[in-house]
C-alpha cells in the first residue's frame, strides 16, 4: 500500500479512509458511529504521539491503521454479498476478561481444544475476506498474513519470547479479540503500548463502546457462518474497559476473569510495555520506570472499571481463574471452570489438553526474564492501590490464595 510521501503530520480521518478504499476498491467504512473512535484515536497521534515518533514507526502506524481499515470494508462487504451472514446467532461465548501476563493467552488456548468452541486465527482476522465458510485460504492470502504479523515482530524481536505461540504457528496462532477484532473498530489499548496516544486511553475510559461490539458481533458471525452449534472462545484484556457493554452484547456470555500475583503480572506487564514501545523509538534506560509505572496506572483504572462493572452485573456470568492452577494443572482447572457452568470436558477436549499441554512447555521458545525491582516497582505502593482488588480476589504484590486444583 503506497502511503503519502515524506510524512509530516498524521493523516486526517478522512485521508486515512480514502487510503484504506483506494487499497481495497470499496467504498463502505460501515457503521458511521465508528467515526467517533477513529477521530479521538487520530486526534491523539497527532498531539501525543507523533513528536515522539521516528520516520518508520510513523509509516508502520499509518499502514497499520489503513490496513485495519481496509479489513472492516472488506467484512462491511462481505454482509452485503452474503446477507444470510447477519441471520448467525452468537450464543454463549466463552471470553476470558483478565488482564494482559495473568494467564488469558493459556486459558484460551485451552478453551480453543473444545471441539464444540470455535477460536478465529490470527489469519482470519489480518485477512478476513471472504468468509472462511467459504473455502480454505489460499496460499496467497496466508501469506499475506503471515507477512503482516512478521512485519510486526520484526519491529520487536523480543515479542517472539514474550508471546512465544507467534513462533511455531505463525498466523495460525489464536487471534485475540482486542487487538485483532475490536482494533478494527479503533476500539483497543493495544495501540497506546506501542504509541504514546494518552487522549486515546482517556477516551477509551470514558466512552460507550455500543458501536463497537455491534462490529465484535458482526465478525463473529462472519466466521461462524457454516459452523452451527458451536461456541465460541474469546480473550481481550481490553473487555475490562467495556465490561457493560461487553454483557449488554451478549448477556449469555461465561466471563472468565484470570488472576495472577501482581508482582509477577505487573513485572511481565512492565517488561512487555517497555519493550512494545520501542516501536515508537528507543527507550533510554532511564525511561524504563517512568513507563513501568504508566503501564501500572493504566491497569489500576481498568481494574477499577471491571470491578465497579462486576458489581453491578452480578456474579451468575463470572468464574475467577487462577494463573498458578492452570500452570500447575491444567486439566483440573478445565474441569473446574466447565463444572462452573454446568458443563463437562469431554473425552476427546480432555486428551487434546493432555496432548497439547505434552508438546508445549512453557519455556520451550525461551524464558521471558522480567522482575519487579528492574522497573522500580514497590510492594506497599501496588499493594495500597490495589487494596480494593486484594481485599476482593487475595491476590496482591507477592500475595496469592493457596491452590485451588
Amino acid at each position: 500500500m503506497a502511503l503519502p510521501e515524506n510524512l509530516k503530520e498524521f493523516p486526517d480521518s478522512a485521508t486515512l479512509i480514502e487510503l484504506a478504499a483506494k487499497a481495497t476498491g470499496l467504498d463502505d467504512f460501515g457503521d458511521p458511529r465508528l467515526r467517533q473512535p477513529l477521530d479521538a484515536m487520530v486526534a491523539s497521534f497527532k498531539r501525543d504521539a507523533w513528536p515522539k515518533m521516528t520516520p518508520k514507526a510513523r509509516e508502520y502506524a499509518v499502514g497499520t491503521l489503513v490496513d485495519y481499515l481496509g479489513s472492516r470494508m472488506k467484512i462491511v462487504a462481505d454482509r452485503k454479498r452474503y446477507p444470510e451472514i447477519a441471520k448467525i446467532e452468537v450464543r454463549e461465548p466463552w471470553i476470558v476478561i483478565g488482564p494482559p501476563r495473568s494467564g488469558s493467552t493459556l486459558l484460551h488456548t485451552l478453551l480453543s481444544m473444545d471441539p464444540d468452541a470455535i477460536a478465529a486465527p490470527n489469519w482470519v482476522c489480518a485477512e478476513p475476506s471472504p468468509p472462511p465458510k467459504l473455502g480454505e485460504p489460499s496460499p496467497e492470502r496466508l501469506a499475506a498474513a503471515n507477512a503482516r504479523l512478521t512485519k510486526f515482530l520484526d519491529q520487536i524481536p523480543d515479542m517472539r519470547i514474550m508471546h512465544s505461540y507467534f513462533v511455531e504457528e505463525g498466523a495460525n496462532a489464536l487471534g485475540e479479540d482486542g487487538h485483532e477484532i475490536m482494533i478494527m473498530a479503533n476500539t483497543s489499548k493495544g495501540h497506546w503500548y506501542y504509541y504514546a496516544i494518552d487522549g486515546y486511553i482517556d477516551y477509551l475510559l470514558s466512552s460507550d463502546h455500543s458501536a463497537a461490539l455491534d462490529f465484535h458481533r458482526e465478525f463473529l458471525q462472519h466466521v461462524q457462518w457454516g459452523q452451527p452449534g458451536k461456541h465460541w472462545a474469546l480473550k481481550a484484556a481490553d473487555h475490562l474497559v467495556w465490561l457493560r457493554n461487553l454483557h449488554a452484547r451478549y448477556p449469555d456470555a461465561r466471563l472468565l476473569w484470570t488472576h495472577r500475583d501482581l508482582a509477577q503480572l505487573f513485572g511481565s506487564v512492565a517488561s512487555v510495555f517497555v519493550t512494545a514501545r520501542g516501536i515508537s523509538a528507543p527507550v533510554p534506560q532511564e525511561a524504563r520506570k517512568g513507563l513501568a509505572k504508566q503501564a501500572i496506572e493504566l491497569e489500576r483504572r481498568i481494574f477499577h472499571h471491571g470491578m465497579k462493572a462486576r458489581e453491578e452485573l452480578g456474579e451468575d456470568r463470572f468464574c475467577d481463574v487462577a494463573y498458578h492452577d492452570m500452570i500447575v494443572d491444567p486439566f483440573t482447572t478445565m474441569q473446574r471452570i466447565y463444572a462452573r457452568f454446568g458443563r463437562e470436558v469431554s473425552p476427546e477436549f480432555a486428551a487434546n489438553i493432555r496432548e497439547w499441554v505434552r508438546q508445549n512447555p512453557q519455556t520451550k521458545h525461551g524464558v521471558h526474564k522480567h522482575s519487579p525491582e528492574d522497573f522500580g516497582l514497590d510492594a506497599e505502593v501496588i499493594n495500597r492501590q490495589f487494596a480494593a482488588y486484594t481485599e476482593r480476589f487475595g491476590f496482591g504484590f507477592g500475595i496469592r490464595p493457596p491452590l485451588t486444583v
